[in-house]
């Protein structure tokens, strides 16, 4: 492939899904990762991309603004995108949606602004802030008290919004996920928020990369049998996967790129 168009596929990847490692620009473009580095390098230089530890990002999204939280959407990012690719596929055009806060609703987040007349509910600020100039969608960024680290709301303002509204379909993420224990958050102050996105919604699809299952944490949201479905990505042990499954649970395995 030419330099020229080489580059140019980079910036397409990084436009469709917001940020990307090297190892996968490298598979993505079939170069070598010291040819990508240099791609970045170069692409820095001239104001099209951020560098990050590992991979880049565009300006807009790198910065300034929510640098915690970019951190974390850099770890599985591999694993996160192919579950929001996932979750993307059921959302219908002219749908009401709940985004819950955190780095693979952000991805999801990004991965629907193909779509087209959705309400867009969410309780993270950087989510609203990525739709917010997305042609006929309606962003409706639920108010309370800002949480620092992470960028999301919460607190009595908060959850007086939620008892307000109505969706079809809310997206909800989890700190940890157990057969026993179901979903826990770490954060005493996300829990009742969640609870109440879950409460106001037809639908409730849990997103979460592997690694949160087979975790326990500091308060328990819900039971696993309260949401419609669940998708992780496909780098869960096979024989857990399978104990989900035969507990009734609805999950499906996301396919990263290979």
């Amino acid at each position: 492939m030419l330099p020229d168009r080489r580059r140019k596929r980079l910036l397409d990847i990084l436009t469709h899904d917001g940020g990307a490692d090297v190892a996968t620009l490298a598979e993505a473009l079939d170069a070598s990762h010291a040819t990508v580095r240099r791609d970045l390098h170069l692409l820095e230089q001239q104001g099209h991309l951020k560098r990050i530890r590992g991979g880049a990002v565009l300006p807009y999204q790198s910065s300034a603004f929510f640098p915690l939280a970019e951190s974390k959407a850099r770890e599985h990012f591999e694993e996160k995108l192919a579950i929001a690719r996932v979750a993307s596929q059921r959302v219908t055009n002219g749908e009401v949606i709940i985004l819950d806060s955190g780095s693979s609703a952000l991805l999801l987040a990004r991965e629907l602004k193909s779509r087209r007349d959705l309400t867009v509910i969410t309780t993270d600020l950087k989510i609203a802030l990525e739709l917010s100039d997305v042609p006929n969608f309606n962003v409706v960024s639920v108010g309370g008290t800002v949480i620092r680290d992470n960028y999301n709301v919460g607190g009595m303002i908060a959850e007086n919004t939620l008892k307000t509204l109505h969706a079809h379909h809310a997206f909800v993420g989890a700190d940890g996920i157990d057969l026993v224990a179901g979903m826990t958050s770490s954060r005493i102050h996300q829990a009742p928020i969640k609870r109440l996105v879950m409460a106001c919604s037809n639908r409730v699809t849990l997103i979460a990369d592997h690694s949160k299952f087979g975790r326990v944490h500091l308060i328990k949201v819900a039971d696993l049998a309260e949401f419609d479905g669940m998708i992780t990505d496909d780098g869960l042990d096979p024989a857990q996967a399978e104990d989900y499954l035969d507990a009734g649970i609805a999950l499906t395995l996301a396919p990263r790129s290979h």
